[in-house]
């Protein structure tokens, strides 16, 4: 079932849509046909609400909880995560971004009508997921740039039937010109704690399974470069994004690029994290002079930046 409705608007369990309209009240606003297709993506580290869902394991994020969360410190979290998304979105004009780590539907309807972002015309796609701790993928897309089509939700179990995190698989047509399309899929892939090292290879692939037709993966794929995942995508015959900077996460001294992606040969893509020194925190990486991200929380110790990684954006053209 597919809900259309005007802001406020708050989806339960199965709703797909939600339009959300911008403060400024501005029409659509003419845009050229362009020969890309400009994507962004972010983790926006917890981004929760302050309310007790009982039927996910959020109890952290109460004002009761062992991280002492209250509305001041969600305001805080929802001002600067969308001030790094407006970061991104003035260098490029974006079609359509990702994010993983959201919680529910409130949190995105809180954030899009933060400035920045309340400058552009948005929708939402976004379902709550199965994940037990309640973090979902969700993407936004400009109204006047795209639309979106065929969009389905791609659940995979992790070993002994825990739930993980869905990919949601979707296709961009462009308004300027609705036989250009992009099938594409975002994803957020379970992390190094999740059973073997090969375990994100063999949830990706099942994903591959479920929707075939997916032209470009992005997400957190929680995995350095050259381990048994880009090993899988590539011999299935897609390409690793090309990557400029080092990285869009810092641990340990070494920056990785968890945030990345694959597109099939058809297409070409180029990925840019998106950086700038108020974004970042603590003493310049050496080899980059770039800080490490400024991220939200040190256990369960407030730190009070936007994310632990930079968000990352991808141009994509036909070969």
């Amino acid at each position: 079932m597919i809900r259309f409705a005007h802001f406020p608007w708050t989806l339960g369990k199965g709703a797909l849509f939600a339009l959300l309209l911008p403060g400024d009240g501005q029409g659509l606003i003419d845009i050229a046909p362009d020969s890309a297709f400009v994507l962004g993506w972010y983790n926006v580290e917890n981004l929760f609400d302050t309310e007790d869902d009982p039927l996910t394991r959020d109890e952290e994020f109460t004002p009761e909880g062992a991280r002492s969360y209250h509305a001041g410190l969600y305001r805080l979290k929802v001002q600067k995560v969308a001030k790094a998304l407006g970061q991104m979105l003035s260098q490029e004009e974006v079609d359509a971004f990702g994010l993983c780590e959201i919680e529910n539907a409130r949190v995105l309807d809180d954030l899009i009508l933060c400035a920045p972002l309340n400058r552009w015309n948005w929708f939402r796609v976004h379902r709550e997921g199965p994940d037990p701790r309640g973090i979902d993928v969700a993407v936004f897309y400009r109204t006047d740039r795209v639309e979106v089509q065929n969009v389905h939700w791609s659940s995979v179990p992790l070993p002994e039937g825990r739930a993980s995190r869905e990919a949601l698989v979707l296709t961009l047509a462009r308004i300027s010109d609705p036989n250009d399309t992009l099938r594409t899929g975002w994803l957020h892939l379970p992390s190094q704690r999740s059973g073997s090292g090969s375990i994100r290879a063999e949830v990706w692939k099942k994903h591959k399974t479920n929707y075939p037709g997916v032209e470009v993966w992005l997400g957190d794929v929680n995995e350095g470069i050259g381990w048994a995942l880009d090993e899988a995508v590539s011999r299935a015959g897609f390409t690793l994004f090309g990557l400029s900077g080092k990285g869009t996460y810092f641990y340990r001294n070494t920056w990785s690029w968890l945030d990345r992606g694959w597109s099939t040969p058809t297409w070409q893509a180029e990925a840019l994290p998106v950086f700038r020194p108020w974004m970042g925190h603590g003493e310049r990486d050496l080899a980059t002079g770039i800080a490490p991200p400024w991220r939200t929380w040190q256990g369960e110790n407030w730190i009070g930046g936007p994310s632990d990684h930079y968000p990352i954006l991808v141009k994509i053209t036909r070969r």
